[in-house]
């Protein structure tokens, strides 16, 4: 028999042998762990300096980086998805894909004007190889869009943009080109899946088609007479009420633009995607209150902190009355850019609200100094809210000081 000491020191051994795979194992574990960590920190790195490198591209006047980050059959495939699209212009576009690319990104992004974009990356998060970004671009006449991107890398760990939802207006990007190729001939079969309704009657499928074709064609008054013989259920459809608004928005029909916003607010009025648009109703209606709950949602939509709502907000307050919350709201506009005019309009007109002329006469030098405004005292006289400052002794030193400066 073995003696209780042998028994003993076997066990010991024993436990040690185990301690020593157990240690092994833990090792291994750390080692694993250590190395996800170190590939999720460079899947970032890789996902976030591809974002950026479009961003700089796109301010540099360039669409190329942003077109390359495309998948092009991946896009088809959303662009195409289930919908019926006429085969001849699926080919079509299929063929053209590659050479309209960057051009069809370039409006998407500048809407079309002369003057360049500026592009402004305000968030960006990753897990994994998947991430998003969202990105403010500064158009003409202090308008602003926002786009909200879906990430990827491809295999290659290259920056893929997968997708993005298009605040200024108000839809996702292939769902657009999507609809567009649809609309280009709007077969019955098509149509009736749009209406997703089993029970869609022949007028409705008519009348739906009828209204596609006039959105495609920019014919207003056509649009909205086919509108006007819709039963409520058709009207509100999505299509329908975006489209119009889209439609008169392009073709710069003002009247109609504010018809199609009612619609747009009457059957959508808290979707944030439409936010940004129904902007172009309230502030015009005075509906400052309702002014205001769209520009929160919109902001917690794409969850991030801008100067651009801000100063927003900040116009929102002031028409509201609440002067002290849109002083604050300028100020934090400033903090987050100091280099944006619209914030500097936010501070100059809540300043001067506050009669805080000394900092009014700060944000008067600014927009002279960094934006080139002449703000001559008649100009500035004719606007009722800076009466007050125009008529203050610091304007009067500060228009001295100017002459003298030029002198």
């Amino acid at each position: 028999m073995r003696s209780a000491a042998s028994i003993f020191v076997t066990t010991v051994l024993g436990f040690l042998s185990l301690g020593a795979a157990l240690a092994d194992t833990e090792s291994e574990v750390d080692a694993e762990r250590q190395a996800a960590i170190e590939r999720e920190a460079a899947q970032r790195e890789a996902l976030e300096t591809g974002i950026r490198a479009v961003v700089d591209s796109i301010n540099a006047g360039s669409f190329e980086r942003f077109a390359e980050a495309i998948d092009r059959d991946d896009m088809l495939d959303r662009i195409f998805g289930l919908r019926l699209i006429d085969q001849r212009v699926q080919k079509g576009f299929r063929e053209q894909f590659d050479d309209t690319l960057e051009r069809t990104l370039e409006i998407a992004v500048a809407q079309g004007q002369q003057t360049p974009v500026t592009a402004v990356l305000l968030e960006f998060a990753s897990r994994g190889d998947r991430g998003r970004a969202v990105v403010r671009y500064q158009l003409e006449n202090f308008q602003f869009a926002y786009h909200k991107y879906e990430l990827t890398l491809n295999r290659r760990d290259e920056l893929v943009i997968v997708d993005w939802l298009d605040f200024f207006w108000g839809e996702r990007f292939s769902d657009a080109v999507g609809i567009t190729l649809l609309a280009a001939s709007p077969g019955k079969p098509a149509v009736r899946k749009l209406l997703d309704t089993r029970t869609a009657t022949d007028s409705e499928i008519f009348e739906l088609s009828e209204a596609l074709k006039a959105i495609r064609d920019y014919n207003v008054p056509r649009y909205f007479e086919v509108v006007e013989s819709m039963s409520e259920k058709l009207k509100g459809h999505r299509l329908v009420v975006l489209g119009g608004v889209q439609m008169t928005k392009r073709a710069r029909a003002r009247r109609q633009l504010r018809t199609a916003l009612i619609a747009l607010d009457k059957y959508y009025p808290d979707e944030p995607l439409y936010s940004n648009l129904l902007l172009d109703y309230y502030f015009p209606s005075r509906r400052y209150d309702d002014a205001k709950a769209a520009l929160l949602r919109l902001n917690a939509e794409l969850g991030v902190e801008d100067s651009v709502h801000e100063a927003r907000m900040s116009a929102a307050e002031l028409v509201l009355e609440n002067t002290d919350a849109a002083a604050a709201h300028a100020s934090r506009a400033l903090e987050l850019e100091p280099g944006l005019e619209l914030a500097w309009w936010s501070a100059l007109r809540a300043r001067a609200a506050l009669a805080d002329y000394a900092g009014s006469v700060e944000a008067l030098d600014r927009l002279s100094a960094d934006f080139g405004h002449t703000l001559e005292r008649e100009a500035l006289a004719r606007d009722r809210s800076l009466a007050g400052l125009v008529e203050s002794p610091e304007f009067a030193a500060w228009i001295e000081s100017r002459a003298t400066d030029e002198g």
